[in-house]
């Protein structure tokens, strides 16, 4: 059921359409065909806002174009003829806005600064008409979500609403992806957000502020206002606010205390006013318990303001302070040509980090021109104490006890500079950037070592006691600029379809400098410096990038097609070898970039990318890293750099009548070159075997991957189906022993979720099972499977107005890990009150894994060797909570 407001008959829309008619009528007899004639415009709303997502008509001779106006409310029509024309733009909850424009002789262009929409006050009867919303559009690189399809409760936030939304995950940490991919940038009515932090901002911001949810392919504004869109997207969430809902005053005052020392506080108030945009956050807790015990402390602030008409500035700055404790098992399997070797180690370590970055902002949009440029810096600082007890077995006997301090210093500095530019030639346009960054790694750490040999009937033969003392220095300088120009092609009688040849030109250097010293102490307590074990090697990279390319664009379909010409050298040179290293490699690889929309409810698409990477610095360092005695590593100065083709092809339907989704995708990546390890075993002095590592360039690396969601929702979308599944195959390449070692792993996800959505009862139900597989192809007819079924359930009741009961529920069972591992059952529980009359208030208390049965365990497969690892947890705890919400939208802009 659809609600909608009566006109009164002298105010209707069917006069604006009248009117409207007239002024087609009108032009279509006044024409004078000459030259091609190019309109844009910004359409903003009383309280100078833009409006994205408007529809524009424009009426040349016998055409009707349309259009949408795109995040910034900007709208482009060109290619048309007529010197006379007629406009109409609508927007839900304004008024229509139509005006007739003559070109005058000899004009080319014309640019209608702003476009006002009213809003529209004459709303008065209600009239009720049965119908159903459209959940979901696709409109070219954007997905569109009607909110009011959705159910949301009294106090949801944003977070809430998107659990909703078919193909968008959001884990319980708050970290929201789709088809894989995290969402990384946030704006509102296209407008940047604060810090464009989304996981803070959909735990803040209201769900009932928001008519429409749109994920969006984001190239970046350079692109946006080219329309030169190259490589890879990234994910951007732009929430589309109510008619009046984009200002406010909103934020939060939460304080926390528990058993087992928990506690939380946390505060945080945003100033919204449209473009003006003013925020504070600070927070100090040690409940975040994935990795050992945390405790954690924030603060930041940021201002984003206009300063002139189509001008922007922002500045922010934030602090992050980090205490972990944490005790970790590892159970190591590493395969070689020879046998197995087993490393069971137990490690404790205390670290503190420190934190600051700040960035400053300014960007300007105008009608033919975009300018942007931003300067940051950070600064992190760390502190490192730990143990570890290593025991090895199977091919190698060996113990290692180590204690280790380390102190890490990472300044950095980065500036970048853009500007684009649109030409009198509808179409044409030109654009360049430049990016400079400078940074230093620190580090200075104290290794202790004992080394126990044994030999093969297990017995102790020696122990080492080993110390070091290292200080290394990282310094990386790096400079890119690209240029790119876009020339229109003519265009044909049908004004819908543009045609452009595009040319680009990308640079980029990197030098590294890298200065390792390791010392030791002699019988007296100097130090002196182990020639062996120290260097100093600088590295530079240069990589660039030709490319031409056709794109196409028209209503529906959209492409790129190409080709990219990529020459890069990478050159070394280390102290005491006055031999440079020069290795020069060029790659061809074309540019497929298409989009098809076959309807409103279906979107096809692929992108194919070719990219360049020069190995890291301790790849190249020809030293030996001893930082772990039982498995050296030691660069190799003669590596190339790697380069890698990937493809993804993806396809989205969304049914009319139904509202099911379905998404399916598809990528793949080859590699070129790929810097691998090669594990060496070498004699020791005991005629025992030791670990070195070593680096090589091979080929042979691929992978083939795909997702899939169908949801189904039903019952007025009171209930929601979601079958997921995702099937990986990756070949890895490695050496051992100088071997050629393929690794086949095989990764596999099929998920099951039920949500239900009442007004007093929420109620979401999963069962995931996932599967892992790796053959080593030097250890034949061995494999090394996981296994894990997991279960979840969580609720949320509303016992009256005031109280609600949540629950979360998840049972886990393992199988094929080399650790011993619980199947852990999680119970968490919270019952929460709603104080005060503006129900802003909100007394919780919770309880956290009722049962005690928390673990963490991870695996991890790095070459030839494949990882288990546990931390320790403080997983039971209960806690008691007060929270405030303050939030005020709508209201009016102040003066």
């Amino acid at each position: 059921m659809i609600r909608f407001l009566k006109f009164p008959e002298n105010l209707s829309h069917l006069k604006c359409i009248i009117l409207f008619n007239a002024l087609i009528f009108f032009c279509s007899f006044a024409t004078k065909a000459q030259t091609e004639h190019r309109l844009t415009g910004t359409v903003i709303d009383s309280l100078n806002d833009v409006v994205s997502g408007a529809d524009v008509f424009l009426i040349a001779d016998k055409d009707t174009l349309t259009s949408i106006t795109n995040t910034h409310g900007r709208f482009v029509f060109s290619g048309f003829k007529a010197d006379r024309i007629a406009l109409l733009v609508m927007s839900i909850g304004f008024k229509p806005y139509t005006r007739s424009f003559q070109f005058k002789e000899g004009q080319l262009n014309m640019d209608l600064d702003m476009v006002i929409l009213d809003l529209e006050s004459n709303l008065l009867n209600e009239v009720i008409i049965n119908g159903r919303d459209k959940p979901i559009k696709i409109k070219r690189d954007t997905i569109e979500y009607n909110a009011a399809f959705y159910q949301i409760s009294e106090n949801d936030r944003v977070e809430d609403l998107l659990r909703q939304l078919p193909g968008i995950e959001v884990d319980a940490h708050g970290n929201a992806t789709t088809m894989g991919k995290p969402l990384q940038k946030l704006r509102v009515n296209g407008e940047d957000f604060f810090t464009s932090n989304v996981k803070d901002f959909i735990s803040q911001l209201p769900a009932s502020v928001v008519d429409k949810v749109e994920i969006i392919n984001d190239y970046g504004d350079e692109a946006n206002f080219t329309g030169m869109k190259t490589g890879e997207s990234q994910k951007m969430l732009n929430l589309v606010t109510k008619s009046g809902q984009n200002r406010g005053t909103f934020g939060n005052a939460l304080v926390s205390g528990g058993t087992n020392k928990r506690y939380g506080l946390q505060g945080n108030g945003n100033l919204w006013e449209g473009s003006k945009q003013i925020g504070f956050s600070s927070s100090s807790n040690n409940t975040n318990n994935e990795a050992g015990v945390n405790t954690a402390a924030t603060a930041g602030i940021n201002y984003r303001d206009k300063l002139s008409n189509g001008v922007t500035a922002s500045a922010a700055y934030n602090y992050g302070y980090n205490k972990n404790i944490s005790e970790q098992l590892n159970s190591t399997e590493t395969v070689t040509t020879d046998g197995t070797i087993f490393n069971k180690s137990q490690s404790a370590s205390k670290s503190a980090d420190n934190t600051h970055n700040i960035n400053f902002n300014v960007q300007s949009i105008a009608n033919k021109s975009y300018f942007q440029a931003s300067l940051g810096g950070s600064m992190a600082l760390k502190n490192r104490d730990g143990d570890i007890l290593s025991k090895q077995t199977g091919l190698i006997r060996q113990d290692l006890q180590s204690e280790s301090g380390s102190n890490t210093k990472t300044p950095a500095l980065n500036g970048n500079f853009v500007w684009a530019r649109s030409m009198e030639k509808p179409g044409r346009s030109m654009s360049a950037g430049v990016v400079i960054s400078s940074g230093v790694n620190q580090v200075q750490d104290d290794l202790r070592n004992k080394l126990s040999y044994y030999n093969r009937q297990n017995q102790l033969v020696k122990d080492s006691i080993v110390n070091r003392f290292i200080d290394a220095e990282n310094r990386t300088n790096l400079v890119t600029a690209d240029f790119r120009y876009s020339e229109p092609l003519s265009s044909d009688n049908d004004s819908l379809v543009k045609r452009n040849i595009d040319f680009s030109y990308f640079f980029s250097m990197s030098k590294t400098r890298n200065s390792l010293y390791t010392k030791v102490d002699n019988s007296i307590g100097n130090s002196s410096v182990v020639d062996s074990l120290s260097s100093i090697y600088s590295s530079a990279f240069l990589f660039q990038r030709f490319a031409v390319n056709y794109r196409y664009q028209a209503e529906r379909l959209n492409y790129s097609l190409g080709l990219t010409l990529q020459p890069s050298q990478l050159t070394g040179q280390y102290k005491g070898n006055e031999t440079k290293i020069s290795h020069f490699e060029l790659n061809l690889s074309p540019i497929v970039n298409l989009s098809y929309n076959l309807s409103n409810w279906d979107n096809f698409a692929f992108v194919y990318s070719g990219s360049s990477t020069a190995p890291d610095f301790y790849q190249l360092q020809p030293v030996p890293n001893i930082s772990n005695l039982q498995n050296v590593i030691i660069g190799n100065p003669n590596l190339k750099s790697s380069f890698t083709h990937s493809g993804n092809l993806t396809y989205q339907h969304t049914d009319e009548q139904t509202g099911s989704t379905l998404q399916l995708a598809l990528n793949g990546a080859v590699v070129e070159d790929q810097v691998v390890s090669n594990v060496i075993l070498l004699k020791d002095t005991l005629n025992s075997l030791k670990q070195e590592t070593h680096y090589e360039n091979a080929n042979g690396a691929y992978l083939i991957g795909s997702m899939y969601s169908y949801a189904l929702p039903f019952a007025k979308n009171k209930f929601n189906a979601e079958l997921r599944g995702t099937f990986d195959y990756i070949n890895m390449i490695s050496y051992a022993n100088n071997d050629l070692n393929t690794n086949r792993n095989i990764n596999f996800s099929q998920s099951l979720k039920f949500r239900m959505n009442q007004r007093r009862l929420t109620l979401t139900t999963s069962a995931t099972y996932t599967y892992s597989s790796n053959r080593y192809s030097i250890e034949l007819l061995k494999l090394r499977n996981i296994e894990t079924w997991q279960f979840n359930w969580s609720g949320r009741a509303f016992l009256n107005k005031n109280f609600s009961l949540n629950a979360d529920v998840s049972k886990k069972i393992n199988s094929g890990y080399s650790l011993a591992v619980a199947n852990p059952m999680l119970i968490n529980l919270s019952l929460e009150k709603i104080l005060f009359k503006n129900r802003q208030g909100t007394l919780s208390l919770q309880a956290y894994d009722l049962l005690n049965q928390g673990n963490n365990l991870v695996r991890s497969i790095s070459d030839n060797s494949i990882t288990d690892s546990q931390y320790n947890q403080i997983t039971r705890y209960f806690l008691v909570s007060f929270n405030y919400r303050l939030q005020n939208f709508g209201h009016k802009k102040t003066k």
